[in-house]
């Protein structure tokens, strides 16, 4: 049973061609894996989370954050405790909504841990009650009365501030928790699993600053349904990562076009807990064999960058080897020898990509790469989206396409999901204690830049994963629409758009 969709919500819809007078229409291409804020980690799910829950930050376009749920913070003079004075602001059923929603919450994001639990490392207590050190009790986070809330950190940590913001910090309810609100808006209705309709949220504290009365939300699989849908006036935005562009329509747009700051990357992850891909070699040799300039030029023609880096340009100047199909060659003989099988045997193994025609066609390019330069002819398989995420999280694959990207501007934004190999975004499964220790030693020292610097590099030279580009968002927003904004990782800031 999907969280928060309950059957008397399942409801006949309006057609699509009805405009609202002061409603946005967008599509998502799939159905949000959960409206749960304590279990999401995906784009769209996330996307869709910041629209109906508020937390005690919210982004800004273009970057920051500003209070949202909280009124005041003060910041003790070590910055390692943080008070949150809360506002009075109240859930979409009427209800205070109280520190306690938060440290309930937050709590139950961590037992078990969500697949972005590692972004609670920096409260005090956390990773040691993760992995079973301490008990609940013992973890830095307390509301000190209804409407204070109380954190302690482990260290210093300059953008655990902005880490509030991340949909894995928006509370839910304590007393209830089913249908009930904090954000923007609050969904109306859920029409055959197709079509959401979101209302604004009158309870919302600050409701006075939202412009939209409603958001029309389709869920539109495929790319060029989507488009021809824009083209007819049916849609009013259309791209990002929550309903891409077919590259191959993009040049009958490019006056229209705009461009959203991304700081993710696909990349192809390894599953290193078993053969083959335990074999450094064997990994070393399959990212040396792929041509990452055709990939970005003739395949995805959307903006997108080379990943000579393991990071986001912005985060990392750790370079990896790129394209060198004679060396690829010469490992990937070294590894057969060294695992004792033959080429024949690699050509079980499969690719697992989700769905979107750049998925497919990037899959399928991978898979001719691998055959010219390895000689080996590897299966592809596409995944629903649900099914996908089951894989990689439950390490239930050998190697598949994947997409991560940097939440807050530092580079432990990626390195730090890699401390622990159980670790649900730790797709690889990989674990070094070299790197581990290399980042505990960096903590908030002098050293902290070249700590994490050398962190990077030793993942670079293990390679559980290896990047394939880096993400620019194309999108198109009709001319009714403005105030569109969006985040430097490649968030979407519809609460703030407004109708002409």
């Amino acid at each position: 049973m999907l969280w928060l969709i309950p059957l008397f919500l399942l409801v006949a819809a309006c057609s699509p061609q009805e405009k609202e007078p002061n409603s946005l229409r967008i599509s998502l291409n799939t159905q949000p894996t959960t409206l749960d804020p304590r279990k999401a980690g995906d784009f769209v799910s996330s996307t869709l989370i910041c629209m109906i829950y508020d937390g005690l930050t919210r982004c800004l376009p273009g970057g920051g954050v500003e209070p949202a749920l909280a009124e005041q913070v003060i910041i003790s003079k070590d910055r390692k405790t943080y008070t949150f004075y809360l506002r009075k602001a109240a859930w979409s059923n009427g209800e205070p909504i109280t520190a306690h929603d938060f440290e309930k919450s937050w709590k139950q994001t961590l037992s078990p841990p969500s697949p972005c639990g590692y972004l609670f490392y920096p409260i005090k207590n956390v990773e040691k009650y993760i992995h079973g050190k301490c008990s609940m009790n013992e973890v830095g986070i307390w509301a000190l009365d209804d409407r204070t809330l109380h954190i302690e950190l482990e260290e210093p940590t300059p953008y655990f501030y902005s880490l509030t913001a991340f949909p894995s910090f928006l509370p839910v309810p304590a007393h209830f928790e089913k249908n009930v609100y904090s954000g923007p808006f609050r969904i109306e209705k859920i029409v055959n699993q197709s079509e959401m309709i979101l209302v604004k949220n009158q309870a919302y504290w600050n409701q006075s600053q939202i412009s939209l009365d409603q958001i029309h939300i389709s869920i539109v699989p495929d790319e060029m349904t989507a488009l021809q849908m824009f083209e007819k006036g049916e849609l009013d935005w259309l791209g990002g990562s929550i309903s891409p562009l077919p590259p191959d329509a993009l040049d009958n747009f490019k006056d229209q076009i705009n461009y959203i700051p991304n700081s993710a990357t696909t990349l192809c992850t390894f599953n290193t807990q078993t053969a083959p891909f335990n074999n450094i070699n064997l990994r070393k040799a399959f990212s040396l064999a792929i041509d990452r300039v055709e990939i970005v030029e003739k395949v995805t023609s959307t903006g997108q960058i080379p990943a000579g880096t393991m990071l986001p340009p912005t985060l990392s100047n750790q370079k990896i080897q790129l394209f060198d199909p004679l060396l690829a060659k010469t490992l990937f003989d070294k590894a057969l020898i060294e695992m004792q099988v033959s080429p024949k045997t690699l050509e079980k193994l499969t690719l697992y990509y989700k769905p979107g025609q750049t998925e497919k066609r990037v899959a399928q390019t991978l898979q001719r790469q691998w055959k010219e330069v390895l000689g080996i002819t590897i299966e592809i398989a596409q995944l629903d989206f649900k099914s996908h995420a089951h894989r990689l999280q439950n390490r239930d694959y050998q190697i598949a396409l994947a997409t991560w990207i940097a939440q807050f501007d530092d580079p432990i934004s990626i390195l730090g999901r890699f401390k622990d190999k159980e670790n649900l975004k730790n797709y690889p499964g990989w674990e070094s204690l070299e790197f581990v220790n290399i980042l505990q030693e960096a903590g908030q020292s002098k050293q902290r830049e070249k700590a994490l610097a050398l962190a990077e590099e030793v993942f670079a030279k293990e390679l559980p994963l290896t990047p394939i580009y880096h993400w620019s968002s194309p999108s198109l927003c009709g001319s009714r629409i403005q105030e569109v904004g969006s985040t430097p990782s490649g968030g979407i800031l519809f609460e703030r758009a407004s109708i002409r």
